[in-house]
């Protein structure tokens, strides 16, 4: 193989890498057998809560006076970092996770004049350090929003540098010519008065070039745009609501920019009062990406849904939310959550193969808002409730760690510890009027496993030491994961399980999307038969992708697409992180070398002891030879 493997132990120390391989397979050898007859579905116990506010030994994980606006690794270290604005929207704090404990600490702190209401990270320029992109209000009730970078070093942000040209709504992040580089996506306005639909380039640090895009009509405002692939060929293609005569359309185009060919085009559900922010998943494991749009079916947002587009029709899931529990209305919340549209979270927190989701909602009872964590479940209807799908999502009742963090603005998936396990950050206004970022950690009982993709730039740090030249940080959108597995399921032998996954199909709005991908594994410890990532296409090839086999499972893939346009030699790192079972399967052999050891140290001894013995009876035997 061209790519370069190597292991990294979290939290435990790298010299014990290879005394854990001689675990795998050790447990391979033992547990194989009897493992792939497991189902990949391991529902997790649905009477204990999986998110504890205590990591480990009553460690808590908070910021005071935070609202996190973006993730990245902003100094490099293999582990994301948190983008925070102040409550009064002023100042963007960076916050420092550290791997080995529930600690953040600030790293810079940078104020501008004005308000700060959202921010996207990404390396614009292509010089492998992370940068920051702000929208701002010099005042409160201007038309539009002011653009500007705090350009990065990984270790501080340097001053402000502004736009000359103002955004409608909040942009979002794309490769738009597949070039690696992070483009800008909105409603741009170079006159302060009329708004296009354009794609801001911020390559040159000194000019910021627009582009405006051709036959593209108004994309609606506080709505999702986003680069993801829907036609499932494993190339990014383009995804705009479109509003036209007061209608709101879908349409996917293909990348990249320069070619913007219309794929398809579709209405969304009937009768929808209020739609919010789309977000894509797998959520029927079948190896493709679906489109899964919240919504309110009247303007008090009393009758609450979500829909998922699927076989090109749209049906409704059958969630019972409960009495009571609806999505927020927009003016429920306050500054700045009030301006941005309300989304959806997800992930795999059980990591049984099938994404989960989290979402902030009104619970009219209490009269507070609360963060309602939805299991992916089977569906299985009944009369009062038929299946409109095959998949539902049951709201989990028993997060009585979660259900009590009342006043929740914010919710949002985060492996803190970057063991492979997403944990829950939850944003609430506490009683001094600001909000504070509390995290809650998965401690799922159950040994499931999982494979976790991060799909870097093509950009190398040239100003970096050997050891910093690689671009960790760089937050590329858009990059398409596919896993396929063989296992035993429910008694059929050689049953492929095929799961699709986006990396960052959009920023801004407070998506709060990851820089990375983790597929849940279930309890199969077997090797994933096919990793393959894609990367979005250029006007010189759109087949940009690579397939990599028989990946070890609970470990971490980071690929470099170096070079870029030629796959087969695009650079990989692997990093092996222990579960439970491979801990437990370390004991145990362990305790067998012990044990064998010891066997042979006692008849070694016996034996010299016998040795001894004949040679004590043959010095006194009398020799009749030597007469």
């Amino acid at each position: 193989m061209n790519y370069e493997k190597k292991f990294r132990i979290l939290p435990y120390s790298i010299y014990f890498h290879y005394f854990l391989i001689i675990i795998l397979v050790f447990q391979t050898f033992v547990n194989g057998k009897n493992d792939q007859t497991k189902s990949v579905i391991d529902i997790i116990d649905d009477e204990k809560p999986v998110f504890d506010i205590n990591f480990g030994k009553h460690k808590k994980y908070s910021i005071d006076d935070c609202i996190p606006l973006a993730f990245g690794d902003f100094n490099a270290d293999k582990v994301i970092d948190i983008f925070c604005r102040n409550t009064k929207g002023y100042m963007i704090r960076v916050m420092l996770n550290d791997d080995r404990s529930p600690t953040s600490k600030e790293q810079f702190r940078i104020n501008i004049t004005g308000i700060i209401y959202d921010a996207l990270a990404a390396d614009f320029n292509g010089d492998s350090k992370l940068d920051l992109f702000v929208l701002y209000k010099k005042e409160s009730d201007q038309i539009g929003y002011n653009g500007g970078i705090f350009w990065g070093d990984r270790v501080k942000l340097n001053a402000l540098q502004p736009l000359d040209y103002l955004f409608e709504s909040i942009p979002t992040t794309l490769d738009a010519n597949g070039d690696s580089y992070v483009e800008l996506l909105g409603m741009v306005s170079t006159d302060g008065a009329t708004f296009k639909p354009a794609c801001v380039y911020l390559k040159n640090a000194t000019r910021s070039p627009i582009e405006v895009l051709p036959n593209i009509d108004r994309l609606r405002p506080s709505s999702t745009q986003g680069s993801v692939d829907l036609n499932h060929d494993l190339i990014a293609d383009l995804f705009l609501t479109i509003e036209t005569d007061n209608k709101i359309k879908y349409r996917i185009h293909e990348l990249p920019i320069t070619k913007l060919t219309l794929i398809k085009e579709y209405d969304p559900p009937p009768g929808v009062a209020i739609y919010h922010l789309s977000v894509f998943a797998d959520i029927d494991a079948d190896g493709e990406l679906e489109h899964i749009l919240p919504v309110c079916m009247d303007t008090s947002c009393s009758q609450s849904r979500i829909y998922v587009r699927d076989d090109n029709a749209w049906h409704q899931l059958p969630i019972q939310f409960g009495n009571g529990i609806r999505f927020p209305l927009r003016d429920e919340f306050p500054s700045p959550f009030k301006q941005i549209p309300i989304s959806i979270k997800i992930a795999d927190y059980n990591l049984d193969g099938y994404p989960d989701m989290v979402t902030v909602m009104n619970d009219s009872e209490s009269g507070t808002t609360i963060s309602i964590v939805l299991l992916n479940q089977p569906c299985e209807g009944d009369i009062k409730s038929p299946c409109t799908y095959n998949r539902t999502f049951i709201p989990q009742t028993h997060e009585k760690f979660v259900l009590a963090a009342t006043n929740t603005t914010l919710a949002a998936f985060f492996d803190i510890l970057e063991n492979g396990y997403p944990d829950l950050l939850v944003v609430q206004k506490d009683e001094n009027e600001t909000f504070k970022l509390t995290a809650f950690q998965n401690s799922i009982v159950q040994d499931v496993h999982f494979i976790k993709v991060m799909v870097l730039s093509s950009s190398m740090c040239t100003t970096c030491s050997s050891q910093k030249k690689l671009p960790y940080g760089n937050n590329q959108p858009g990059q398409s994961i596919k896993m396929e597995t063989i296992t035993i399921m429910n008694g059929i032998k050689d049953y492929t399980i095929q799961l699709a996954a986006v990396q960052m199909s959009q920023a801004g709005q407070l998506t709060l999307e990851l820089p990375y991908v983790i597929i849940g594994l279930g309890s199969t410890p077997n090797f994933v038969e096919k990793i393959t990532v894609g990367v979005p296409p250029n006007r010189d090839s759109n087949k940009l992708y690579r397939t990599y086999t028989q990946m070890i499972p609970n470990s971490q893939i980071v690929v470099i697409p170096i070079p870029l346009m030629n796959p087969e030699k695009w650079h990989s790192k692997l990093f092996l992180t222990p579960s439970r079972m491979i801990l437990h399967t370390g004991i145990a052999l362990g305790v067998t070398l012990v044990v064998l050891a010891g066997v042979l140290a006692i008849l070694q001894y016996r034996e010299k002891v016998e040795d001894d013995r004949e040679r004590k009876v043959q010095a006194q035997a009398f020799h009749y030879d030597a007469l």
